[in-house]
């Protein structure tokens, strides 16, 4: 027996027959709309605390990751500052180092400079590289400062003589010519 009759490959239905449609009663409708809808509510209900929780969920994910990232940055500003205070420290005692030398050098500096401006060293050099000698009372002459002072012009309103303190250069000269002359 096939199931398939030729050509087609669709099964052939039986007839169909008649049935009476069920009765329904009003208070059986009314109950099942009500469970449908309190089905209905229950389903709403349920999505609405889902959806609550899952805003809860977002914001308690939120806050964590922010805490997260706060203390991130703390922790890496607080090892970044020690990294400069680090860094400082060596700089300061790379300096502190060449402070020590530059005192040093500036101590043998300092004593080179007190022995070539010593008064004593160069009256010795003076006396045995020279040979010179110690000068004696006649040879030295007291020079009043008065002589080198210039006259000035009078001034217009007071008639008196004013005088002018001479530049370096003008009191060479002067002492100088004054020595030349006597």
């Amino acid at each position: 027996m096939t199931y398939y009759d030729d050509g087609n490959l669709a099964r052939q239905l039986t007839d169909p027959y008649p049935y009476q449609e069920p009765v329904l009663r009003p208070e059986v409708v009314e109950a099942e709309k009500r469970t449908r809808q309190r089905a209905l509510q229950r389903q709403a209900q349920i999505r609405r605390q889902y959806k609550a929780a899952g805003r809860v969920h977002a914001r308690s994910v939120l806050r964590v990751s922010a805490l997260l990232l706060a203390i991130a940055s703390l922790a890496g500003f607080i090892v970044w500052r020690n990294a400069r205070i680090t860094e400082m420290s060596f700089i300061n005692a790379g300096l502190r180092r060449q402070i020590t030398e530059l005192d040093k050098q500036n101590g043998l500096l300092e004593d080179k400079i007190a022995k070539k401006v010593s008064l004593q060293t160069t009256r010795e050099q003076a006396t045995e590289q020279l040979g010179m000698q110690q000068a004696t009372s006649d040879q030295i002459h007291y020079v009043s400062s008065i002589h080198f002072l210039q006259q000035g012009g009078r001034d217009a309103g007071q008639g008196q003589d004013r005088r002018q303190v001479l530049a370096d250069s003008e009191w060479l000269d002067a002492i100088e010519t004054w020595v030349k002359n006597h």
